[in-house]
């Protein structure tokens, strides 16, 4: 008997360490915003279910020669909503472990990982993405293009396809990281994350 109750202890145990919350998008709620053509805007939103309570929003819109108004929210329907508009070219920056003064250390040990993961809710382009993790000034970094999605997609970041550069990064201590998703379809990019966890 004591050794089933042993099992099951340490098979909690190890479901309950087996995810890490970076952001569920439940809190730190912002109103729809429109963006201007050549507008760079960043904004902090405060949450219990951001990973160091805050979060960095930074979105840059660049060439609109048909004069869209990109637009983001974060609601209560618990997602992070952009629609670029036809043909603009614009990126979201979204930060962990910065607040209004830069980076800052999050000192998370993340060894016990081996991927991050996104869930979008739906996509209607493909969209580059980039990840940087940092340990001070040297970092890891990863790019690639999340393909277009009608529905749910989870999409996965396995650590050992990121790139090390510097000798001192470790993933045993990331101070802050940037996601950054880049929209440069002709059809325009909708998207909607509901969540970012590492597993």
């Amino acid at each position: 008997m004591k050794i089933i109750i042993t099992i099951l202890i340490l098979t909690l145990s190890l479901t309950a360490h087996s995810q890490l919350l970076v952001d569920d998008f439940s809190t730190g709620e912002i109103s729809t915003i429109s963006f201007d053509n050549g507008e760079s805007t960043k904004s902090f939103q405060k949450g219990t279910t951001i990973l160091g309570k805050l979060r960095r929003l930074h979105v840059k819109v660049g060439e609109n020669i048909y004069n869209q108004k990109p637009q983001l929210t974060i609601n209560e329907n618990d997602v992070l909503a952009y629609s670029s508009g036809y043909d603009v070219n614009s990126t979201i920056y979204l930060s962990y472990g910065y607040d209004e003064n830069g980076p800052k250390q999050l000192n998370q040990d993340l060894s016990n990982y081996s991927k991050i993961k996104i869930e979008f809710a739906a996509k209607s382009a493909k969209t580059g993405i980039y990840l940087t993790m940092f340990t001070r000034n040297d970092r890891a970094a990863y790019s690639s293009h999340v393909p277009e999605r009608e529905g749910k997609l989870v999409f996965e970041i396995p650590f050992n396809k990121m790139r090390k550069i510097g000798e001192k990064f470790t993933f045993k201590d990331i101070d802050h990281f940037i996601f950054q998703f880049d929209s440069r379809s002709k059809t325009g990019c909708n998207m909607a994350i509901n969540k970012i966890w590492f597993e």
